[in-house]
């Protein structure tokens, strides 16, 4: 293991060539490392100027690889907060390069994207070949470097060395520059900052954003998409959007060639479904408001070089003791739930002797029919409403594993034998409220039993959405995983990282954690935003020796 030396505490430090960052009403990311392996766990934290705090909007997160292109996007909910926190899977595969994390809101009056900060994030890949003898010098890095002291952040330690697998008890101090305490939320990150310091890639582990408007941001998960016709009588359409997750149809006018697409707030990833009508042929492009240009070349330091190399021997580690660094509890997604009640339902495993679902409603009775047409060999639909003794104007539609289908010929074709059940509705009342104008001549919901896919024209316009990221927090050692794995190392270039902390009516704030069993000299940065939205940031340094 490496041995250095300690350093003191740091308090309020400082780069001769940095930049005051002193404006109140800027955003402002804090990441708890300064660059990263493939594998690793992206921990970060977007504070929002003070005057967004009681106006709830949700965030737009985009990963965007070294080439421009987006890789992963998903939500964070401010819930009136002046700070948003979430985390990303770097994975395995990735390829070395310098992303960007950039985050955007959507204004609610124009309905156009704000981005609301952006930070460089150098990602290596340390299964990547790499020539050792061509490294870049510390120097020769351009990235800027900021300060935060428009407010004092002293940190405490209970002492100044620590073993491995010893409890760190930390205090940090606010106060202004008057020296009286203030209130203030705070992120924490703890980190071997004899690896991944300032020596291996002197790169600040924040960046300011910009100004954002106070209450003029969208509360609602949302996308920008591009729709084309076959017709020019775009004026005459509507397009609906069909969200399975909870079985609304939401419409706007394809008059516009470009819009947003506002849509109930959900957790995970969802599909959802564009519909055009009365005219189907739409073609729909969802777009990428992340699009950057591409980014500079990654710097190979020596410090960055042995940090690699120690990556690949944890992960061998890890490897085999069938365990993984910082192991995420697994998410709960909330199922989706049919919100109307069918009218009638039939359970298949009945009349699987039916051939194929034409044959089926043409022997069985129910308010829906299948009628085969001479002239064009198609199957038709139609709907009953027995309430009123009257057929529906216009054909059913049909929702197959959460996917619309208009196309009765498909659905007709279908073997029983594929299919576990069948919900019908044709009640007024509840087709209008949640279908409206395309399902208001009934509604047919087909569960299939292994998954099934529409036509391949309508399956073009299903995509997937990611919606609200599932809050979980940082895997730290603990005390009573070490007694039960004493044969186990645990080695992890990241300790701690908290950004929900705040401090008490005197200043104060107070956190502990598990040291791993890195012999190293590690920092504890603290960023921390007061009431009024000046900015403050402190470090202190510690060393951990063996037992």
């Amino acid at each position: 293991m490496r041995n250095i030396y300690l350093l003191c505490c740091l308090l309020g430090f400082v780069l001769s060539s940095s930049k005051s960052l002193a404006q109140v009403d800027q955003c402002l990311v804090h990441l708890d490392k300064s660059f990263y392996v493939s594998g690793e766990l992206m921990w970060f934290n977007l504070y929002l100027p003070v005057a967004n705090r009681g106006h709830a909007f949700t965030i737009r997160v985009g990963i965007v690889d070294k080439n421009g292109a987006t890789i992963e996007t998903f939500f964070l909910a401010t819930q009136g907060k002046s700070q948003a926190n979430g985390y990303y899977k770097i994975p395995y595969n990735c390829n070395s390069g310098v992303y960007q994390l950039v985050f955007i809101g959507m204004e609610s009056s124009t309905k156009s994207p704000v981005v609301l900060a952006k930070i460089a994030v150098p990602i290596y890949n340390d299964l990547e070949k790499l020539d050792l003898a061509q490294t870049t010098t510390s120097k020769s890095i351009p990235y800027p470097a900021y300060t935060l002291n428009d407010i004092r952040v002293d940190i405490e330690l209970d002492k100044a060395a620590y073993q491995n697998r010893e409890t760190v008890q930390v205090l940090v101090r606010v106060k202004d520059k008057n020296g009286n305490p203030i209130k203030s939320n705070l992120s924490v990150s703890v980190s071997d900052w004899a690896l991944s310091g300032a020596s291996a890639l002197p790169k600040s582990s924040f960046e300011p954003g910009f100004s954002i408007p106070a209450d003029g941001l969208s509360n609602q998960v949302f996308a920008q998409v591009k729709l084309q016709h076959e017709t020019d009588n775009q004026g005459q359409n509507l397009v609906a959007i069909f969200f399975p997750q909870d079985w609304k149809m939401l419409y706007t006018s394809s008059k516009q060639e470009v819009f947003t697409v506002e849509m109930p707030s959900f957790v995970g990833s969802k599909p959802i479904q564009f519909l055009g009508h009365p005219n189907p042929a739409i073609q729909v492009q969802l777009l990428d408001p992340f699009q950057s240009p591409a980014s500079p070349a990654l710097a190979y330091t020596p410090g960055i070089l042995q940090y690699l190399e120690l990556s690949r021997q944890r992960k061998k580690i890890y490897q085999l003791y069938a365990s993984l660094e910082t192991q995420l509890k697994d998410e709960v997604i909330p199922e989706s739930k049919i919100p109307l009640t069918p009218d009638r339902t039939l359970q298949m495993s009945e009349y699987e002797s039916f051939e194929d679902l034409a044959l089926f409603f043409r022997e069985i009775s129910t308010p829906l029919t299948l009628k085969l047409e001479r002239k064009s060999g198609r199957y038709q639909a139609k709907m009953y409403n027995p309430g009123n003794f009257i057929d529906y104007p216009s054909a059913p539609i049909f929702i197959l594993d959460g996917k619309v289908t208009r196309d009765a010929d498909f659905i007709a074709r279908l073997k029983t034998n594929q299919i576990e059940q069948i919900d019908l509705f044709y009640q007024p009342d509840q087709l209008f409220a949640n279908f409206k104008a395309i399902g208001r001549s009934g509604v047919v919901n087909i569960r299939s039993k292994s998954g099934m896919a529409i036509p391949a024209d309508e399956e073009a316009d299903v995509f997937s959405i990611n919606g609200l990221q599932t809050p979980v927090e940082f895997p730290t050692l603990l005390a009573d995983q070490l007694r039960t794995k004493t044969g186990q190392p645990f080695f992890r270039p990241q300790v701690y990282w908290n950004p929900n902390l705040e401090t008490d009516a005197q200043g104060l704030a107070r956190f502990s954690f598990v040291q791993t069993d890195d012999w190293s000299h590690f920092q504890i940065e603290v960023l921390v935003q007061a009431e009024n939205g000046a900015f403050g940031r402190g470090v202190a340094e510690y060393k951990v020796t063996g037992n």
